[in-house]
């Protein structure tokens, strides 16, 4: 990776603070304040939109939208349909987790109807990108491999496959955009992947990390006023946004006493993103590949 690639991406977090995109939730009770105050510290805007009388009216002013399933209730899951359909026929980017899908049946069966309904929409509705954010075992279950483990994380049990294989493999499945978080994060839209190799494990430590990730992708792929200098494809959005949110982890943990002080850390780190030195010219692991092809990227 040159460092020209790496100023077109500072540009662009730049420019996305400077547009502070409003970014629409309708997403789990339990991490919501964090989900704000980090899209806050990112340069976004959020709003926390969830009842079925003006979830329509929200999306129509919003520039994303972030769907979360974590605590799904039946007058959330019609909100989410609702906000999906209003989102498809506006253009607004949206981003899918379908934390715990393999939990419940009420949870997979809102999950297939979000994606029958993305799925019918796209042929009208072609520019409005659908992304989904969760961790393997998620991917895992949506790739049709079945779900393993007791809590809404789920469990990888005895998967040994290869992970790239696994996110084109739920890409292709779901037609989405596909980011699967962990040690190591990968992105795949069914035909190109990309690696990143960031973080820390202080972040599993701290309930609404993963949750912020579909936040983050949400503010990196919003709807911007002005157009941008340098465009980036919507995979590399969402490649960026958890290359920022990873880096700034690695950041926070530096001064951090416990998971306690870690999460106002990385809140102060996404605030401070584009003058952070060592963000941008420590070393960048970001590994590019297609279907034969393999080239690696450190900075």
């Amino acid at each position: 990776m040159n460092s020209a690639r790496v100023q077109v991406w500072k540009a662009y977090v730049e420019q996305i603070r400077k547009e502070r995109p409003l970014v629409h939730h309708i997403t789990n009770n339990v991490t919501m304040n964090f989900l704000a105050n980090g899209v806050l510290a990112a340069g976004g805007s959020p709003i926390m939109v969830h009842d079925l009388r003006e979830v329509e009216d929200a999306v129509a002013v919003s520039d994303a939208l972030v769907l979360n399933i974590g605590t799904l209730e039946e007058a959330s899951a019609k909100s989410m349909k609702l906000a999906l359909r209003k989102a498809m026929h506006t253009g607004v980017p949206v981003v899918l987790d379908p934390v715990g899908v393999g939990l419940s049946s009420f949870r997979q069966e809102t999950i297939k109807e979000l994606l029958s309904e993305y799925s019918q929409l796209k042929g009208v509705s072609p520019q409005t990108v659908l992304t989904i954010c969760g961790n393997a075992a998620e991917m895992k279950f949506l790739a049709g491999l079945g779900w393993e483990g007791r809590g809404a994380d789920g469990d990888l049990g005895n998967f040994e496959g290869d992970l790239h294989q696994l996110a084109i493999t739920a890409a292709k499945q779901t037609g989405c955009i596909i980011a699967m978080t962990g040690e190591k994060d990968v992105i795949s839209d069914g035909e190109r992947v990309i690696e990143l190799s960031h973080g820390h494990p202080m972040l599993s430590l701290v309930t609404g990390t993963g949750c912020f990730a579909t936040s983050m992708i949400a503010l990196y792929q919003a709807n911007q006023k002005e157009e941008a200098v340098h465009k980036l494809s919507f995979l590399e959005r969402t490649a960026l946004a958890l290359l920022m949110l990873t880096k700034a982890a690695e950041e926070a943990v530096k001064t951090s006493r416990g998971p306690g002080s870690f999460q106002t850390k990385l809140l102060d780190e996404l605030f401070l993103l584009e003058t952070t030195k060592s963000i941008w010219q420590d070393e960048i692991n970001w590994l590019e590949s297609t279907a034969a092809v393999e080239r690696g990227a450190h900075t």
